[in-house]
C-alpha cells in the first residue's frame, strides 16, 4: 500500500499496523513489503511515501546509491587504489642514452637489463585530458573492447557471491565482448577478490611496466631495495629500515588477496595473460551512464573558456571535473564519540571494548573517546572505486604520474622532438584507424583522449614526481619560485655526486588577527626511490 509494488518470492509481504498505538490484530494490519514497513515505522505516512517513491525512481534510473552492506563498504574502503607515480629510467639524454629494456630468462630464473643498439633522440610527455571525468563519462571508445565500447559506472550494490562456479562464470563471461546493447544491458558490474599472477610464458610482454598497480608493504632494508639505494638513504640520514605502504607496479598479487573491478580484471586477463590462482568473492553492482551529460557539458565549457582565453572559467571547469568523483571517495562520518563521564564511569569505560582514549578535565570529569558501534557511509564509495580502477586502463618508459607519462624515443636523429612518434610507427594502417580515438586535434580538450604536454631532448627523473624536461622542473612540495637554487645543475650534481638539495618554503598565515610568516626547510631533491624491490 506504500509503493504499489507486486508481492513476489523476492518481495514478500509483511503486516503493517494501521494504527501504531494498537497491537497486531486482524482488523489493524494491512499487507506491506518489508522495505516499506521498515522505512515507514511510526513516521508520517505521506513523508515516507515520498521517500519510497524517490527510491523507486533511483532504482528505475539506476542512480548511484549509498552502501548499506558493511561487507561491501569494507571491501571498497580498504582496497581503493589511487593513481601511481613511478620512475623506471632516471637519466635520459638525447644522443647518449640507449633504449633499455628488461628480459626474463625463464630457464635460469633471472632478469637481465639490456641496452639496445638504439640511442634515444627525444622525449615526449603525454597528458590524459581530464582522466577521471573521462572514465566516468560513459562515452564510447573503439579501443575499449568491453560492454559495447563503454565503461559503465556502478549504481546499487546487489550481492556478494562466494560460490566458486558463479564467481568464475561472471569473471569469464564472454558477453563482455558483445556489441549488442540488449546483451550488455543485462550484464552486471563487479568487484572480484582474487589471487593471481602473469603467466611466465608471457612475462616479457609486461616486465617493463608491471600492469598490476596495487599497494604492498615494502621494507626499506638492503635486501629489499638494494645496496645502492640503501647506502644512499643511510649516508644522507634519510628514513630507512622501515616498513612503508607503497603503490607500485607488480606482475602478480604478491601472494595477497587483491580486489579489481571488472574492466581492470578483464584487461589483465585478456591483454596481460593474468592467471587467476584463487577466487575469494565477487560483489555485483547494477550499472549506468548517467554522468555523461555532466561531463560533456563541463568539457565543452572548459574548451570554450580555453578558446576565449578565459583562464578563470577554464580552471573552474577543470576543478569541477577533476573533483567530481572525489567526494565519493570520502566518508565524513565520524568514527568515534566523545563523552563527558565521571571518574567511576571512566574507569568502567576503560574496560570496554570500544575505549580509545580519555583526558582528565577536573577531579571528577573526564572526556572519554570511544568507538561507535555503527557507522554510516554517506557517499557512493563504489563510484570512486570504479573510477580509480578503470583509469588504470612500449620505446623506453621514463616516468609516469596519475594521468601523464614520459617516453624516451629512438627516432630520426636528423629531426627534432616535434617528430613525436612518427619515426617509430610500424603499422600505419592501425595507427591511422585508431589515432582519432586516442590523440586530440590541435590541443582540443576531448573526453577519453590524450595530448602532448611536453617534448624535448633530455629528461632526468630522480624519483616519483621529481623530474626535469627542457629546464622545466616538476618537484612536489617545493615552491620553485622561492628556491632558484633548484635548477638543472642540481639534478646533474645529484646524478654525478649524490648531492642532496634542500629548499625553504615561505607561507603567510593569520591567527587571532596576527599575520605571521612561516619558513619551512625541507629536503627537496633526495633521489629516494623505494617503490622498487631489487631481485636477489
Amino acid at each position: 500500500h506504500m509503493c504499489n509494488a507486486r508481492f513476489t518470492w523476492k518481495n514478500r509481504p509483511t503486516l503493517d499496523r494501521i494504527d501504531n498505538s494498537k497491537g497486531h490484530s486482524k482488523d489493524n494490519v494491512i499487507p506491506c513489503c518489508l522495505y516499506c514497513n521498515v522505512c515507514k515505522a511510526n513516521h508520517d505516512e505521506n513523508q515516507m511515501k515520498l521517500m519510497i517513491q524517490l527510491r523507486k525512481y533511483a532504482l528505475f534510473k539506476q542512480l548511484p546509491m549509498t552502501l548499506t552492506s558493511d561487507e561491501g563498504y569494507q571491501l571498497l574502503r580498504k582496497r581503493i587504489t589511487g593513481g601511481i607515480s613511478n620512475v623506471m629510467h632516471r637519466y635520459n639524454i638525447a644522443g647518449e642514452t640507449k633504449i633499455n629494456h628488461f628480459e626474463f630468462d625463464q630457464e635460469n630464473r633471472c632478469v637481465y637489463s639490456i641496452d639496445s643498439d638504439y640511442v634515444m633522440t627525444h622525449v615526449v610527455q603525454l597528458d590524459f585530458h581530464s582522466q577521471y571525468p573521462s572514465v566516468m563519462s560513459g562515452e564510447p571508445n573503439a579501443l575499449n573492447p568491453y560492454t559495447n565500447h563503454i565503461i559503465y559506472m556502478p549504481a546499487q550494490l546487489i550481492e556478494k557471491i562466494t560460490d566458486y562456479d558463479r564467481c568464475k562464470a561472471l569473471i569469464y563471461d564472454t558477453s563482455r565482448f558483445s556489441n549488442d546493447p540488449l546483451v550488455v544491458d543485462k550484464m552486471l558490474l563487479f568487484v572480484a577478490e582474487i589471487k593471481g599472477h602473469v603467466d611466465e610464458r608471457y612475462i616479457n610482454e609486461v616486465i617493463n611496466w608491471g600492469p598490476i598497480l596495487r599497494n604492498i608493504d615494502i621494507t626499506t632494508n638492503k635486501e629489499t631495495i638494494g645496496e645502492f639505494m640503501y647506502n644512499h638513504l643511510v649516508n644522507h640520514q634519510l628514513p630507512h629500515d622501515k616498513t612503508e605502504r607503497k603503490l607500485t607496479n607488480l606482475v602478480d598479487t604478491n601472494n595477497e588477496v587483491m580486489s579489481f573491478n571488472n574492466y581492470y580484471l578483464w584487461l589483465l586477463i585478456d591483454t596481460c595473460h593474468l592467471v587467476i590462482d584463487e577466487i575469494v568473492s565477487v560483489t555485483t553492482f547494477s550499472k549506468h551512464t548517467n554522468f555523461n551529460s555532466f561531463v560533456k557539458e563541463f568539457m565543452n565549457l572548459r574548451q570554450q573558456a580555453k578558446d576565449a582565453k578565459n583562464e578563470g572559467l577554464g580552471q573552474f571547469c577543470k576543478l569541477i571535473l577533476n573533483s567530481a568523483f572525489g567526494g565519493d571517495a570520502l566518508n565524513s562520518e565520524k568514527y568515534s564519540n566523545t563523552r563527558l563521564l565521571s571518574a567511576n564511569k571512566t574507569f568502567v569505560q576503560h574496560m570496554m571494548q570500544g575505549f580509545i582514549h580519555s583526558t582528565e578535565l577536573n577531579e571528577d570529569l573526564y572526556a572519554v573517546q570511544v568507538d561507535k558501534e555503527h557507522c554510516r557511509c554517506n557517499t557512493c564509495l563504489q563510484v570512486a572505486y570504479f573510477v580509480l580502477d578503470s583509469a588504470k586502463f612500449w620505446m623506453h618508459f621514463v616516468q609516469g604520474d596519475t594521468n601523464s607519462l614520459t617516453w624516451a624515443i629512438s627516432g630520426n636523429s636528423n629531426r627534432g622532438p616535434d617528430q613525436l612518434f612518427e619515426e617509430v610507427i610500424k603499422d600505419y594502417g592501425f595507427f591511422d584507424t585508431y589515432k582519432d580515438c586516442v590523440f586530440s586535434e590541435n590541443g582540443q580538450k576531448q573526453i577519453l583522449h590524450v595530448g602532448v604536454e611536453k617534448q624535448g631532448y633530455n629528461c632526468i627523473a630522480l624519483s616519483p614526481k621529481n623530474y626535469i624536461i627542457n629546464n622545466e622542473i616538476v618537484l612536489k612540495g617545493v615552491i620553485l619560485d622561492q628556491n632558484p637554487q633548484i635548477n638543472e645543475q642540481t639534478f646533474i650534481d645529484y646524478i654525478n655526486k649524490g648531492t642532496i638539495a634542500t629548499a625553504i618554503n615561505t607561507t603567510l598565515c593569520q591567527r587571532k588577527g596576527t599575520m605571521s610568516r612561516l619558513k619551512m626547510e625541507k629536503n627537496a631533491i633526495t633521489g629516494s626511490h623505494t617503490k622498487m624491490i631489487v631481485l636477489s
